[in-house]
């Protein structure tokens, strides 16, 4: 069996969608995406339309004085006007919606992995996550906006190209090469942005990291007087996370520069070879002045395509960072196929959940149990042995058992609909009180009453107040309160309690012990508490064993073994 889950988790190359696919065409995106992108691409052909126009008044109109050509132009003008104007603001409307739309697909991706009952293979800090769902979760959407830009950018250029071919050959020859020179210039100096940006985001995760634990232990901080030595720690974090991000500004800031200047002379030495053409009379005054208007609106154009390269590179070190989360194995074993289908068989004649302690004895919870002691030493006992009944840790084969059934062969997902098993320092989110006990804001009488939940009602006035971020208009022990009537009021077969009471003063600890007890449903406290432990109908015995004394060996048998021994006797 175990060499069964080994394989199972080895061949966890679990499908990782296309990101490309998720973030630009989900639920028909792709249609919306490309509408939007024509029409940028056709309010960039109008753009360059507009000095193609003046040009063509002036040689039509202007110079023969042709009062019925000036006002049909000038017409002309302003119907392209009407339409760029147009294709813009709805191509602007529909990309927003195709960018946000992806950017929600992505951080729920990143959101499902990072909270999947079968959890990750690496410890990541919150941080981190954070950072991946947020920042490049919203980088990898941007490619929707690189790709309607980038081209509407090659059709303004595709647009002023044919314009110059019409006008003069060398003109649109020069221009046509002038731009994939720059193209490539521009993407080899991007190289090292890349890299600038990959250091840039994993110096501002470490600096959300340290934030958030400071965030998270700020009560204790402030007991124990720590607050300088945590300031100094978030300076470190930050003063590395800007200066990472002022050495990606100025590579930024000096590839842009770069592009500017490479676009301007490029620009300038047309506008100069138009010049001299026309005053060699190999164009006329319409074309010089279209020409030099395209010079102008091409500078615009050929700088963007410049920075093609800096834009794809931070999308590529965000994208890598995304998938390396959704590629990353799993904690936990998958279960076997068909062990579910026959947990509903054999639930109704086995327990419930049963469990093989360190001690050598058997936990054994069935349906018409109450509150039931699995008694630890210490904190790290009661973490180990909750963790392990709800299976956010691995057993052994055979440990944990559910209607008989092993838990390795049901999988972390099975386990988690069964067993209700919060970790000990479960976290409160902002919002109501209401909001944090109950999934549906249902508020069930009991599960208050077991809790102790009734003061902290009262505290707070209503139950439908807000709590704060983190609960932190509550005091320890009301948090603990609140995380345990959750607790109480998800539903599944048996509910496990890590140290429920350990923030709670004697004698709410003796009433919750009592309202526990009554409740009526099966649930495992792990704890050392006496209070809890005596008020449950048995009690089992979860401590490991202690190693025994081999010192008498060690020591021989001689007068130092049995100095050795005598000291032990007493």
């Amino acid at each position: 069996m175990a060499r069964r889950r080994a394989v199972a988790r080895e061949a966890s190359p679990h499908p990782v969608p296309n990101l490309l696919r998720v973030a630009l065409a989900g639920d028909k995106r792709d249609r919306k995406l490309a509408l939007a992108t024509l029409g940028l691409m056709l309010h960039q052909a109008g753009e360059a339309a507009v000095p193609i126009l003046i040009g063509v008044v002036i040689d039509r109109a202007i110079a023969p004085g042709n009062l019925s050509a000036l006002l049909l132009w000038l017409g002309v003008l302003g119907a392209v006007f009407l339409v760029l104007s147009l294709s813009y603001q709805r191509s602007v409307l529909a990309m927003v919606s195709v960018f946000g739309y992806g950017e929600h697909d992505l951080r729920l991706l990143a959101a499902r992995r990072a909270l999947h009952p079968r959890g990750l293979r690496t410890a990541r800090h919150p941080g981190e996550l954070l950072s991946i769902a947020t920042s490049d979760t919203g980088r990898v959407a941007g490619i929707a906006w690189s790709i309607a830009q980038q081209a509407a950018t090659l059709m303004a250029v595709a647009a002023a190209t044919i314009a110059l071919l019409v006008i003069s050959v060398p003109l649109g020859i020069g221009v046509a090469v002038g731009a994939v020179a720059v193209l490539f210039v521009m993407q080899w100096l991007a190289r090292p942005l890349e890299r600038a940006g990959a250091t840039e985001q994993q110096a501002v995760a470490s600096a959300s990291e340290v934030a958030t634990d400071a965030l998270a232990g700020l009560r204790v901080l402030h007991g124990l007087g720590a607050q300088a030595e945590m300031v100094r720690k978030y300076r470190g974090a930050s003063v590395a996370s800007r200066d990472a991000g002022i050495a990606a500004a100025r590579l930024l800031v000096t590839y842009q520069a770069v592009s500017t200047t490479v676009s301007v002379l490029y620009l300038a030495g047309l506008a100069l070879a138009a010049g001299w053409l026309a005053v060699r009379g190999e164009i006329t005054p319409g074309q010089l002045v279209t020409v030099v208007g395209l010079a102008q609106f091409l500078q615009g154009s050929l700088a963007h395509v410049g920075t093609f390269g800096a834009n794809w590179a931070h999308k590529r070190a965000s994208a890598r960072r995304l998938r390396a989360l959704l590629e990353e194995d799993y904690a936990l074993g998958a279960g076997t196929v068909g062990a579910v289908e026959a947990l509903d068989t054999a639930a109704a004649a086995g327990a419930l959940l049963e469990w093989d302690a360190p001690s050598g004895e058997t936990l054994r919870v069935n349906v018409d149990d109450g509150l039931v002691g699995v008694r630890v030493r210490t904190a790290a006992e009661a973490r180990t042995a909750a963790a392990t009944l709800g299976f956010r840790r691995d057993p052994a084969p055979g440990e944990l058992r559910l209607g008989g059934l092993c838990a390795c062969d049901l999988g972390p997902e099975c386990v988690a609909r069964r067993i209700v098993a919060p970790p000990h320092d479960a976290a409160l989110f902002t919002g109501s009180l209401r909001a944090n006990v109950a999934r549906d804001g249902c508020l069930l009488q009991r599960p208050i009453n077991a809790a102790a939940l009734a003061d902290v009602v009262d505290h707070l006035g209503d139950a439908d107040e807000e709590i704060g971020a983190g609960g932190r208009r509550l005091s320890g022990g009301q948090r603990q309160r609140v995380l345990l009537a959750r607790a109480l009021h998800t539903p599944g077969d048996v509910v496990v309690l890590d140290e429920p009471t350990s923030a709670l003063d004697p004698l709410t600890e003796q009433r919750v012990a009592e309202s526990l007890a009554r409740l009526g449903r099966p649930v495992v406290v792990v704890t050392a508490s006496r209070t809890l432990l005596a008020a449950c109908s048995r009690v089992v015995d979860g401590r490991c064993r202690e190693p025994e004394r081999t010192c008498c060996t060690a020591a021989g048998t001689g007068s130092a073994g049995a100095a050795c021994c005598a000291l032990g006797a007493r």
